[in-house]
């Protein structure tokens, strides 16, 4: 106990050294550790084990100054980090709404000032006062300059468009970059239709006008689309419709402007929805052949059918083929619309008479595709139907632009069997070139010729004159458009072989083929008049 009292009382005096060199220890752990001290306390304790009490608590007083001076440099630091942060994340903040090339907003911050602009319009309602306009501006020659001056010049034509647009726009306006070269303004409340459309004006004729960029002088110029917004818009839908609307002004020539014009948009709709439905007609075999008898004049006797395309929508009823088949060419669905309806048509005709022939339209597109003779042969194959029966008619569009290659991809069709037949003669620019370099085996002489024909006597020299020529080239000639028993009274006359029109049948399923085919065709023969009725 004595031994105890006396450790106790040797050491008291230092109990505070003792916590401080604790309470040290403990807040520094973390420092030390990382500056790996302990490892060299340890070893230094070790070579000094025969130190006082008072050289320890030197030691304890350094170690607190260095863990003060260790506090004061990590403070220090971390306030400089968190400055580098804040930097950082102020810079990302303009990365994420501004452009980095112009300045302006992007086209995220652009959606976001747009939807208050609608949202604050909705709060004041749509009065004149309130109204808000937006142009699209879309540059017309700027490709070409990133091409003949590199991307140097073309980063300083941009800078130098939207100098331009903010000037005009004014410090109430906004101006923001959506894309390579497009551009949009957002009004102030206080322009009216009037001003948006003086101020997008000027901008197209200065924007017309040459940039000096550098040595360099750019040619460039702008469309633009204008649209009014309402207060029960959104954002996509207001974009959309300046998309729209600078869309009608492209389509119209370089440096114009349009308004939004909601008829054409919705045509375009409408458009769209049919192109979505004719693809999926079109998949499930929904486009069918119907086929309209070409009788032989002088004999009346059908000769042949011609498969006409019908479409039988559920929801619009019957699509014009006039409609639907440029939507095919447009989209490139024509080769698969095609081909699948004279599939369809040859294993209707397979059964048929066998003296009948079966005219089948070739569009431009179908005509310069490689796999067209291909996929006839594959169909005739297929189908078990014979190439003689199978006449092809095309148009002097698909052929004029090549007459070497048109002349070896009908000599390759004729060597399967099929025959060629050139379509709508007499309509186009260059008819009689096509019947001179090209070897076809007969021609149908366009309905705008023989429709209503005794009441046209240039008409009837045409048709005459046509005729003859045909005759001269061993030529098969049809005239189609008979619409009255005068219009076939003429050709009769004329002794042209085939005629076909509204005054025998129109076109009609394949269903009712065989009862069109019983038809009393004699009585053409006997009173064309009377026949109107077949």
């Amino acid at each position: 106990m004595r031994y105890f009292s006396t450790l106790r009382a040797r050491f008291a005096p230092h109990y505070c050294i003792y916590i401080g060199f604790f309470l040290s220890a403990l807040i520094t752990w973390p420092i030390l550790a990382r500056l790996e001290a302990f490892e060299w306390f340890h070893d230094y304790s070790r070579a000094h084990e025969d130190w006082d009490l008072d050289e320890f608590a030197m030691l304890i007083i350094n170690l607190t100054f260095a863990l003060l001076f260790s506090v004061i440099y990590q403070s220090r630091r971390l306030k400089r980090l968190w400055r580098e942060r804040d930097a950082l994340r102020a810079q990302a903040e303009i990365s994420a709404r501004y452009d980095p090339l112009t300045g302006v907003f992007n086209r995220r911050a652009f959606k976001e000032v747009l939807g208050e602009a609608i949202q604050r319009q909705a709060a004041d309602g749509d009065s004149a006062d309130g109204a808000r306009f937006l142009a699209l501006l879309d540059l017309d020659r700027f490709k070409p300059v990133n091409e003949l001056h590199g991307h140097s010049v073309g980063d300083a034509t941009l800078v130098a468009v939207k100098e331009r647009l903010v000037r005009e726009i004014g410090a109430a306006g906004v101006v923001a970059r959506l894309g390579s070269d497009e551009f949009v303004m957002l009004f102030d409340a206080s322009s009216d239709a009037r001003k948006v459309e003086r101020a997008t004006q000027r901008l197209v004729y200065d924007l017309a006008q040459p940039i000096q960029i550098g040595e360099v002088m750019v040619h460039v110029g702008v469309s633009a689309g204008l649209v009014q917004i309402q207060s029960n818009d959104d954002v996509t839908e207001v974009l959309r419709r300046a998309d729209k609307a600078l869309f009608q002004a492209r389509s119209q020539g370089r440096g114009l402007y349009a308004w939004y014009d909601e008829t054409q948009d919705q045509q375009s709709r409408n458009r769209t929805q049919i192109t979505a439905d004719l693809r999926e007609a079109i998949a499930n075999g929904d486009i069918k052949p119907w086929y309209q008898p070409i009788v032989c004049s002088n004999k009346n006797k059908v000769r042949g059918l011609e498969v006409l395309a019908r479409w039988q929508h559920p929801v619009r009823g019957f699509v014009s083929p006039d409609v639907f088949v440029e939507l095919a060419e447009d989209c490139g669905l024509i080769g698969a619309m095609g081909q699948s309806i004279l599939r369809r048509a040859c294993l209707d005709a397979r059964d048929w008479d066998e003296s009948l022939t079966l005219s089948f339209n070739v569009s431009g597109l179908q005509f310069n595709d490689p796999n067209l003779i291909p996929s006839i042969q594959e169909i005739l194959v297929e189908t078990g139907f014979p190439a003689a029966r199978l006449i092809l008619e095309v148009t002097e569009r698909s052929v004029i632009d090549d007459f070497e290659e048109a002349g070896r991809k009908i000599g390759e069709l004729k060597d399967i069997g099929v025959s060629i037949a050139l379509d709508d003669f007499g309509t186009g620019h260059s008819s009689l070139a096509c019947l001179q370099r090209l070897p076809f085996d007969g021609l149908k002489i366009d309905r705008s010729f023989v429709t209503d024909i005794s009441e046209q006597t240039q008409n009837q020299s045409i048709v005459a004159g046509i005729v003859t020529l045909a005759r001269g080239l061993a030529l098969e000639v049809t005239a189609e458009g008979i619409e009255t028993a005068e219009d076939l009274a003429f050709v009769r006359e004329l002794a042209c072989e085939k005629a076909q029109g509204f005054l025998f049948a129109k076109a009609v399923p394949a269903e009712q083929v065989t009862a069109l085919l019983q038809s009393d065709w004699a009585a053409f023969g006997q009173d064309a008049e009377t026949a109107q009725g077949v």
